[in-house]
């Protein structure tokens, strides 16, 4: 049986509706004249309406939460530290910034002398955050801050949604969020290796094919230094036929994992990996160019119990580009022919048969050999992961596009703007908004089960 309202709140009901009727009359009298030499256009309606509501979302956000405690018996409440129960102290005001307004919300503050604390249960009932923004007020700004620079989320904020946030309030609400989806991230690497056991499959049929690739990209810090954010994507592929007859290998159902440190995103990687049926899957493929880190890092933790390991077939054809325009010029009809005839050689015979053409190759005496050196070194490290005739036959992607994607799209095309620079550990923290954003069914998922912890006062 519903409660019945406080008649504080009955009252104030009963003044909003009156309100409510009136502003409504006055608004369909405006939008109905015919008397100004101008009348209201679409537009301008549309803009009024829109303002009205919000402010009467506004007066309904309050009506409904603000008397939560100041019409209730507020009795006691256990300490969060010790459980003593106490009786609370005083009201305490909170300003709330919400996509309906903003408003002081006042709430009971308990204390507890002997634990030298005070806290707020409204808060935490709310699910309310530390800072002034509420909830989806934050998810919303840093959806934004994530795609556009601080200054025109803070401009688009006030033109359409009435409002007021400066620049580094919007910058501060993303970096908090990408802050809280690393915490949660590194909190549930830590857990799966701490217990030893495998995140279970969250899925209903296991992927035929669940491949993993990565690269990494630099940023400028304000010193003009550059640091590298790496990037993880985790996805199953699907065939796709073209016009003329040719099938294309495309990634989808891509989950992104960020990182700096490549241990700790390795690990990161295989939890989230392991929930996409990486144990399950019947064929798992590490795919990657040629940096060490994901060989060493990256690829061994995916060994489970086994990993198809490939090396992107267009890096490795830069190799050979490279060779060939150190002998013939570079842009040459004969730098072309040739290496237009070993890459077609790498990608139906494999590396052990480039290897030969390169040491044919005819180096003048005049110009130095270390192209040719390089793209020997980097067939003979990586002549494992290059047996392209048969990833094609099994239908696999040799080529690392999703993580070039992956790195562009996700840390590239917001963070990488025009005379940028960044702290790493904020650009790191714009990357994990980005991340989730981007992850199929991340973003809601986090908001859906993100709740704040109970702010506790160190009071002495």
């Amino acid at each position: 049986m519903a409660s019945q309202l406080p008649p504080e709140v009955q009252e104030q009901l009963d003044q909003i509706m009156e309100r409510i009727r009136k502003q409504l009359e006055d608004l369909l009298r405006w939008s109905y004249s015919q008397d100004e030499e101008e009348p209201p256009t679409a537009t301008e309606i549309e803009k009024k309406i829109r303002d009205w509501t919000r402010r009467l979302g506004g007066d309904a956000l309050l009506l409904a939460i603000g008397p939560l405690d100041l019409y209730r018996r507020k009795g006691k409440h256990k300490c969060p530290r010790c459980g003593e129960a106490v009786y609370w102290k005083r009201y305490e005001p909170k300003n709330c910034i919400t996509t309906l307004g903003t408003f002081t919300l006042e709430r009971a503050y308990y204390h507890h002398g002997p634990c030298h604390c005070g806290w707020v249960p409204l808060d935490d009932r709310l699910r309310l955050l530390r800072s002034e923004l509420s909830p989806l007020a934050e998810e919303m700004v840093s959806y934004l801050g994530a795609f556009m620079p601080f200054a025109q989320a803070s401009q688009f904020l006030r033109d359409y949604m009435g409002m007021e946030l400066s620049p580094d309030t919007v910058n501060n609400a993303t970096v908090r969020v990408g802050e809280a989806l690393g915490k949660q991230q590194a909190e549930a690497t830590q857990k799966a290796w701490t217990e030893g056991r495998v995140p279970a499959y969250e899925g209903e049929d296991p992927p035929e094919k669940l491949y993993v690739s990565a690269d990494g990209i630099n940023h400028l810090e304000p010193d003009g230094q550059g640091r590298e954010i790496k990037v993880a994507a985790i996805y199953e592929t699907e065939e796709r036929a073209l016009a003329d007859g040719e099938v294309e290998i495309h990634a989808i159902n891509t989950e992104y994992v960020v990182g700096s440190d490549p241990e700790a995103l390795a690990r990161a990687t295989y939890v989230s990996a392991s929930k996409r049926g990486l144990h399950e899957a019947q064929k798992r493929v590490a795919l990657g160019d040629g940096a060490g880190w994901i060989w060493n890092r990256m690829a061994p933790i995916l060994r489970v119990p086994d990993c198809t390991e490939i090396v992107d077939f267009y890096h490795a054809s830069q190799y050979l580009w490279g060779a060939g325009e150190s002998v013939y010029g570079q842009g040459s009809s004969r730098t072309q022919e040739w290496a237009a005839k070993v890459c077609h050689k790498l990608k139906h015979e494999g590396a052990e048969a480039v290897l030969s053409a390169l040491s044919a190759l005819p180096v003048p005496k005049n110009k130095p050999a270390q192209a040719i050196a390089d793209a020997r070194r980097y067939l003979k490290n990586h002549a494992s992961r290059m047996n392209y005739p048969a990833y094609q036959r099994e239908g696999l992607q040799i080529g690392s596009g999703s993580a070039e994607s992956a790195v562009k799209r996700v840390v590239g095309a917001r963070i990488n703007q025009s005379g940028m620079r960044w702290r790493h550990d904020r650009a790191e923290s714009v990357a994990q908004v980005r991340a989730a954003v981007f992850s199929e069914g991340r973003w809601p998922n986090h908001w859906a089960a993100y709740r704040p912890s109970l702010s506790i006062k160190r009071c002495q």
